[in-house]
């Protein structure tokens, strides 16, 4: 049965009923595949667009008895991997713990640019450099991860 064909069948059963269904661990009904999107759709960890024709990433997911699917822009789903995102997490990973962690990793990557004995005198240009767009940060993140695997592959450049 289809995610939303269940989840309209829920949502006609008594209170009762779907509690005695529901369960607090997720569970995955449909591990992920890579699918070209028909109709565009919204990536789970970004929240930014999956555009019609692109390739993204789909699974289905069971979680306190209501009945999901996570969709991933293949590059959200790479660098959640890369951030070690699933290692901190038994009940999987959510789109605010992603954000949160793209934030954070800019964060440590901007005052990484700065030499530590004079971060004070930079404070003020760090601060205004936290307040650019989840989007801009995002692709810094990931611009930066790839850069990192470039030189692993080829160490003399």
């Amino acid at each position: 049965m289809a995610g939303s064909s269940l989840k309209l069948l829920l949502n006609k059963w008594p209170a009762g009923k779907v509690a005695a269904l529901k369960s607090k661990e997720m569970e995955t009904l449909k591990y992920q595949t890579e699918t070209k999107a028909i109709k565009e759709h919204k990536c789970s960890y970004c929240s930014e667009k999956i555009t019609v024709g692109s390739t993204y990433l789909k699974s289905t997911h069971k979680y306190d008895g209501g009945v999901y699917d996570w969709k991933a822009h293949k590059y959200c789903h790479g660098l959640a991997n890369d951030l070690n995102m699933f290692d901190d997490s038994d009940e999987g990973v959510t789109g605010e713990m992603f954000a949160e962690y793209v934030h954070e990793f800019h964060d440590g990557l901007l005052i990484n640019l700065f030499p530590k004995d004079e971060i004070m005198k930079y404070s003020d240009i760090i601060s205004q450099l936290r307040f650019v767009s989840f989007h801009y940060k995002l692709w810094y993140v990931i611009r930066h991860f790839s850069k990192l695997k470039e030189t692993v592959k080829n160490p003399d450049k």
